[in-house]
C-alpha cells in the first residue's frame, strides 16, 4: 500500500512539475527545464541510492536564451526532486522507473558494480519565437512528451548511463540518446563533488525543430535555408557539488561547459547569431523532506 501511495504522488509531483511553467511564466522555467534538469541530476547523483526522499528548492540559474545563443539569462528557478527507494526518480521535467532492475535481480551484482534500467518520460518544453530576437520568423517549437528508457552501470566512484527517448507529441517530433560518464571526486559527511562528461545524439527531425531553416523561415528571419541530418548535438563537461547545511537543508551547485557539434554547430541559426561554445551555471537551497 506505501508503494501505491508513493507512486501516485510522483505521478502528482511529475505532473505539476510538467505543469509548473504555466504557474510560473514570470520565472520562464520552461526556457531553462531541459539545461536545469540534466545540471539538477548530475548534483543529486552523488547522493546514495536506496533512500525515499522529496526535494524542493529555488535558486539562479544562468544560460543561453536559447540553445545556440551567445547571450545569457539568469532567473530564479524552482527544482523539484522525489526519489523512492530506487523505485522510481522525479527531477523536474523527467520521470524514471528504476525499480524494474529490482523485479528481475538485474541491480544484483554484474562484475563489481550494478546495474539499473527501466522506461522514462520527459518533457520538453519547446522553444517560443518570441523568447528572442534572433528567433523572430523561426516559429515556435511546440512542447514535446518524450517517451524511452535509460540503462545505467555503477563501480565505485564511476557511473555510466544512456538515455534514450522520442517524442510522441510532435513537438520537435524527433529523437535523442545522451551517453554520459560521471565520476565522484571527492566526498564526506557533508560535501559531495563530482565530474561528468556527456555526449547528445539527435536525429534528424530533431536537430531540424532547433537548427533547420526551412524556406518560409528563411524569408522570414533573413538567415540562409538550411537543413541539418542527425548527428551529435553536442558534448559537455559539467562539475557538481552538494553542500549539507543541516539535516534538511543543502545547498547544490552545477557549471556545465558544452559545445554544439556537427549539424547544430553548423545552423545559420548559431554561426551568424549565436556561438558554438554553451556555458550554464546554477545553484540552489534545497529543502529535504
Amino acid at each position: 500500500m506505501k508503494t501505491a501511495h508513493a507512486f501516485a504522488a510522483a505521478f502528482i509531483l511529475f505532473f505539476t512539475a510538467a505543469a509548473m511553467p504555466g504557474a510560473v511564466r514570470a520565472q520562464n522555467f520552461e526556457q531553462f527545464a531541459g539545461s536545469i534538469t540534466e545540471s539538477f541530476q548530475d548534483a543529486i547523483d552523488l547522493l546514495p541510492r536506496d533512500v525515499t526522499s522529496i526535494r524542493i528548492g529555488a535558486g539562479p540559474a544562468v544560460l543561453p536564451v536559447y540553445m545556440g545563443d551567445d547571450r545569457y539569462k539568469i532567473r530564479a528557478v524552482p527544482v523539484i526532486s522525489f526519489r523512492y527507494r530506487d523505485l522510481f526518480e522525479i527531477d523536474n521535467n523527467e520521470l524514471k522507473i528504476t525499480g524494474l532492475s529490482k523485479l528481475v535481480n538485474a541491480k544484483a551484482s554484474v562484475g563489481s558494480g550494478r546495474l539499473r534500467f527501466g522506461p522514462l518520460v520527459s518533457v520538453d518544453f519547446g522553444r517560443k519565437e518570441k523568447r528572442s530576437n534572433d528567433l523572430i520568423g523561426l516559429g515556435n517549437v511546440g512542447t514535446s512528451i518524450e517517451l524511452g528508457a535509460f540503462l545505467g552501470y555503477s563501480f565505485g566512484p564511476v557511473r555510466a548511463s544512456i538515455r534514450a527517448r522520442h517524442d510522441v507529441a510532435g513537438g520537435h517530433s524527433g529523437a535523442l540518446a545522451k551517453g554520459n560518464l560521471s565520476l565522484a571526486i571527492y566526498r564526506d559527511k557533508k560535501l559531495a563533488i563530482g565530474s561528468s562528461l556527456s555526449t547528445t545524439w539527435a536525429s534528424s527531425n530533431y536537430m531540424n525543430a532547433y537548427f533547420g531553416i526551412d524556406a518560409g523561415q528563411s524569408a522570414a528571419s533573413g538567415l540562409p535555408a538550411y537543413r541539418p541530418g542527425a548527428g551529435f548535438r553536442d558534448v559537455a563537461l559539467g562539475i557538481s557539488t552538494n553542500y549539507t547545511i543541516s539535516q534538511h537543508f543543502s545547498v547544490i551547485s552545477n557549471v556545465r561547459y558544452s559545445r554544439l557539434l556537427g549539424g547544430a554547430k553548423s545552423s545559420p541559426l548559431v554561426q551568424q547569431r549565436g556561438s558554438v561554445n554553451q556555458v550554464n551555471f546554477s545553484t540552489y537551497v534545497i529543502y529535504s523532506f
